[in-house]
């Protein structure tokens, strides 16, 4: 005999609505904006707040899942991110470029590798921390609504979605 799942009553889970990352659940909302100046002038950037908490972290759940965000079918994911490793190869290449071009000046060629370490680290740091920031997101959401129910929709009903937000 297999034992039942467990199903915690409480709210129902929404895929594409927002969810409060300090309640742990769906709650009712507000939309604001956020006025920010910089040098290139001012932004308008809107933001979700709960109503309950007040947190301004609410986040759609659907976001963070890539097959929903980038609308692409996994087999394309080598084509976008392909499109991703080009902006950090417009800084690295033209550094070995130089360091091959450059004659024996050993200290300039130290300066230079050390640099394009830099840059490497850099880049894959912050599109790995992000990467896996939005994975650790989505999984507890994930965890969060199966305990309540919810059924994931297969990947390519989510690339579908994903799709029609464009």
């Amino acid at each position: 005999m297999k034992p039942k799942p467990l199903i915690v009553k409480g709210s129902k889970p929404k895929w594409e609505k927002p969810f409060c990352w300090k309640c742990m659940r769906h709650t009712l909302y507000k939309k604001g904006y956020r006025t920010v100046n910089t040098d290139s002038g001012t932004s308008t950037r809107e933001y979700t707040e709960c109503k309950i908490c007040g947190s301004k972290g609410m986040h759609i759940p659907a976001y963070f899942d890539h097959y929903y965000s980038f609308g692409i079918h996994p087999r394309m994911y080598p084509f976008s991110i392909g499109c991703i490793l080009l902006l950090p190869l417009f800084f690295i290449c033209p550094i070995i470029i130089i360091i091959l071009l450059t004659d024996d000046d050993k200290g300039q060629q130290g300066r230079l590798y050390g640099l394009l370490i830099f840059l490497s680290v850099f880049f894959i740091a912050t599109y790995g921390g992000i990467f896996f920031w939005s994975k650790f997101k989505y999984t507890a959401w994930k965890k969060w609504a199966k305990l309540r129910g919810w059924k994931e929709l297969s990947k390519s009903e989510r690339i579908k979605r994903g799709a029609k937000k464009r």
